[in-house]
């Protein structure tokens, strides 16, 4: 049976336009990612950071310290860890410095046991301070954080001194 030209024409019409078959497209979909750091927005704690994608702790609170006190967190408990992310933030409620510091484990030992000479790891701490904000990156090792009310780099004054403070540790988006 021999087919006429046109309802062969008409035939590869159909095909060429999607007309015959049940075949769905959809456009594909793209998930939004606004810092570019490859975790979508909806999966990542920070996403308009693009050097940290999920928290890995935190803390936050208001602390009164008295002349020649100091709190403590650590920051990373292995000495292989590396990559993540520090940020900290620090408010004193009034015109008093205290100083943010950031030791590393043997110079910190020391600290608490009352050495006040004693080295800091200056790229990450920030002293005689009423407001700061810091976010940088850990190298290799282990640190503790301290909101310092005592002579180890700024003298504290007579009063005690309230500090509002948030401080988180942050695993980095390529991890």
């Amino acid at each position: 049976m021999q087919q006429s030209r046109r309802a062969v024409v008409v035939a590869l019409a159909g095909i060429g336009s999607g007309c015959v078959g049940t075949r769905q497209s959809s456009p594909a979909t793209t998930e939004s990612d606004t810092d570019g750091d490859g975790i979508p927005d909806h999966a990542d704690r920070y996403p308009n950071d693009p050097r940290r994608a999920f928290r890995d702790q935190s803390r936050e609170g208001t602390y009164t310290l008295h002349p020649g006190q100091f709190s403590a967190t650590a920051l990373t408990n292995s000495p292989q860890a590396s990559g993540k992310v520090l940020h900290y933030e620090a408010e004193v409620e009034g015109d008093t410095e205290v100083d943010c510091l950031v030791f590393e484990r043997e110079a910190y030992d020391a600290y608490a046991a009352g050495d006040r000479d004693v080295s800091i790891v200056s790229e990450y701490s920030r002293t005689g301070i009423t407001e700061t904000t810091l976010t940088r990156t850990l190298d290799e090792g282990e640190y503790l954080f301290s909101l310092d009310y005592t002579r180890q780099v700024t003298d504290p004054g007579e009063q005690s001194v309230t500090v509002n403070h948030f401080l988180e540790l942050a695993e980095p988006a390529d991890q």
